[in-house]
């Protein structure tokens, strides 16, 4: 695999050369400082353009027609938030042209480009936009009624208060409602000038045929650097219990954990193989202690986040199992503090992580995120990870045990459980 960047005037082009992948992708990702009242027209277009219509294609039909005669291409949307900043993002996979024809890198870029910047308009605003803002807003407060979904939600805008990270779209649902048409559109032509932005393509390509096509894909638009580099939001959550009620049988347990004054090392390295340790693998402190040896919960897990140098516990528990969980909880958390115990456990994590590892390569979409990301922040390789931690010890992962404590203990009780 080759990586190479080239900067242009108006964006800055990502290509990654492998034989991988049967297939080419081409990604857009325009990216700027997260805001708010913005966010919400961004999280619509994901859902307006793709059925809107240009004046060659009318319908979804007429682009799904097209799309299938150009041997199933696709074309995609998604909006998301990465710590300080939003990116909306548009790919484009084709089969490579090597194992059909030429024609096909031609009209599936110029597909691509019409759909991007030339959807139908009548008085500069967009077809569907009213049945797809009250589907957005239909699929938002439905997340009342999925419990592992509503708990994360709370759980955060307690957890992250203050930060970017305690946003979400049901909290923000009047911004939703509110909506206008017209701005729809004008926030639409902000991205071809208000965002940093960045082509990434990755597939088997000849580098001076393919960079035709970019080239005549991208004029007319216009990079900005609007963004953050600084990914990292400090968190400090006091120890605290909230608990809430949910019409439900089960429970939802999520455990805030503060981690303090990480080094770059111990954030690269030794987090990710003491997380894998506490709550990511099949035989995880976690898991045995609190599921297998006393069937307190129906599945639990660990997770990092990040740019935070914070951590989640989430389990499915029922309610009256909430005390002898929580108490199994913070015994497994300080069993990370002993080498012994851990040192049983670190072949078989660092044997997971490999496997992580070695699927990263498969996976061209995790390919292109991470040297996505690397444009905010140093981030080490995969293999560098990989080197480094087969060569951690258990006393790593303790030292990491040690500078971890408990935030909040978040409880989203279920009401309808009977003894």
């Amino acid at each position: 695999m080759n990586y190479k960047k080239i900067k242009r005037d108006n964006y800055n082009l990502h290509l990654i050369n492998t034989d991988r992948f049967k297939t080419i992708t081409v990604s857009l990702k325009f990216t700027k400082k997260y805001n708010r009242e913005e966010s919400v027209y961004f999280k619509l277009l994901e859902r307006v353009l793709p059925i809107n219509g240009t004046e060659n294609y009318k319908s979804v039909n007429d682009i799904t027609k097209k799309l299938e005669s150009l041997y199933n291409a696709n074309i995609g949307y998604k909006f998301y938030v990465t710590s300080e900043n939003m990116t909306f993002e548009t790919n484009l996979r084709i089969i490579n042209p090597k194992y059909t024809k030429e024609d096909t890198y031609k009209e599936s870029f110029d597909l691509f480009k019409e759909i991007l910047t030339k959807p139908t308009l009548k008085n500069n605003q967009f077809k569907y936009f009213d049945l797809q803002k009250d589907n957005l807003i239909n699929s938002i407060l439905n997340v009342k009624d999925d419990l592992r979904s509503y708990s994360s939600l709370k759980f955060q805008e307690i957890f992250y208060k203050g930060t970017v990270y305690a946003e979400n779209n049901y909290k923000n649902i009047k911004l939703f409602e509110d909506m206008e048409s017209k701005k729809l559109y004008e926030n639409y032509k902000k991205l071809f000038s208000e965002f940093k932005i960045d082509v990434f393509v990755i597939g088997e390509f000849d580098e001076e045929v393919l960079t035709k096509y970019i080239e005549e894909l991208m004029k007319g638009f216009k990079s900005k650097d609007n963004y953050t580099k600084d990914l990292y939001t400090k968190v400090k959550c006091k120890e605290s219990l909230v608990k809430d009620k949910f019409k439900e049988s089960q429970s939802s347990l999520l455990i805030g954990l503060n981690i303090s004054g990480l080094t770059d090392e111990e954030r690269d390295y030794k987090l990710i193989l003491y997380n894998t340790i506490l709550g990511s693998m099949n035989n995880s402190v976690l898991f045995v202690n609190v599921r297998e040896k006393n069937s307190l919960c129906y599945s639990i897990g660990s997770t990092i986040s990040k740019f935070t140098e914070t951590m989640i516990i989430r389990s499915g528990i029922s309610s009256d199992s909430f005390d002898d969980a929580v108490r199994l909880i913070k015994e497994s958390l300080e069993e990370m503090k002993d080498e012994k115990k851990v040192d049983k456990l670190l072949k078989n994590a660092k044997k997971t992580l490999n496997i992580a590892y070695n699927d990263f390569y498969e996976s061209s979409n995790k390919i292109i995120d991470y040297y996505f990301i690397r444009e905010f922040t140093i981030l080490p390789s995969i293999e560098e990870r990989r080197e480094k931690v087969m060569n951690l010890t258990s006393k790593d992962v303790t030292d990491i045990a040690k500078k971890v404590s408990i935030g909040l203990i978040y409880l989203m009780e279920g009401t309808l459980w009977k003894r």
